[in-house]
């Protein structure tokens, strides 16, 4: 597993020359997002400090054969996959495809065309073991063998190995992206399904972080990510809200009359009207 973050906050965490008494306390990041070679989630770190710039986030990238096992294992939290996975136990979110291709020294005859079958390469040299689906099968099929001893594991040296003319590699389109050098060339594999990218992460796993990395990935805004007030926070509407929510009053209520109504009115109209006339009986007397 390739980590991408030697240190923290400048220090290297296994620095043995830090004594116990003296070394900093380590704050774990937020959530840990690992992901396949090739893959690139640098957008959606970004978005992320930008909305939770409190929280670490931290990349680790990782091979086909540790994607599942990082999570199994809690060294992360969420992986950015490449299928194939054994997705037991885990939940997915497809997020796009990739085309397989072909890896070549420039000027081989194999950029000759736009693109390539499997048939054309039966004769070349493997360098690396496929990363690819239904390799294996259509492979064996042509009568297209992998080497049982691939010259290397790691796609870079394999590139660099494509480019001296040793043979050819077999991978994701982003994975030769990534290792692009002048001299060799890439073609897709016409015969070959896309490879699936997603997101995956335990099915035990659901906590804030997680929800606000997938609301991330699915294009949600700030505000739609965010989680739901309590209840009786969300009940109480705003000034501006309350103030528009209120009824004028009806023609003939008084202001100021109990809440307003229409009841209201009326009881303050008669009690006017019952002073008025006790007023006017009083003069009656004074007349006398």
């Amino acid at each position: 597993m390739d980590r991408q973050d030697d240190q923290v906050d400048g220090i290297d965490v296994g620095d043995d020359g830090l004594g116990a008494d003296t070394a900093p306390e380590v704050v774990p990041p937020a959530l840990t997002v690992a992901y396949a070679r090739g893959v690139n989630p640098g957008k959606w770190a970004r978005i992320w400090s930008e909305r939770r710039p409190d929280d670490e986030l931290r990349l680790i990238r990782v091979d086909l054969d540790e994607q599942r096992a990082v999570l199994i294992t809690g060294a992360a939290d969420v992986v950015l996959a490449r299928v194939p996975i054994d997705q037991d136990g885990l939940n997915t979110i497809a997020l796009f495809e990739e085309l397989p291709v072909v890896v070549f020294a420039k000027g081989a005859a194999l950029g000759a065309e736009d693109t390539v079958g499997m048939a054309a390469l039966a004769d070349e040299q493997l360098i690396m073991t496929p990363l690819v689906l239904e390799w294996a099968e259509r492979a064996t099929a042509l009568g297209f063998d992998a080497p049982a001893a691939p010259l290397t594991a790691d796609p870079e040296a394999a590139v660099e190995l494509a480019a001296s003319e040793v043979g050819i590699v077999v991978v994701p389109q982003s994975v030769a992206r990534l290792h692009q050098r002048k001299d060799v060339e890439y073609r897709p594999i016409a015969d070959l399904p896309s490879i699936p990218v997603v997101l995956v992460w335990p099915q035990d796993r659901e906590d804030e972080a997680v929800e606000e990395f997938i609301g991330i990935v699915r294009g949600r805004t700030a505000n739609s990510s965010r989680r739901s007030a309590p209840t009786e926070q969300a009940a109480a509407p705003a000034p501006q809200q309350a103030a528009r929510r209120r009824k004028k009053p009806k023609a003939g209520s008084t202001q100021g009359t109990a809440a307003g109504t229409s009841r209201g009115a009326q009881l303050a109209a008669r009690k006017a009207k019952q002073e008025e006339l006790a007023r006017e009986r009083r003069k009656k007397r004074k007349g006398r």
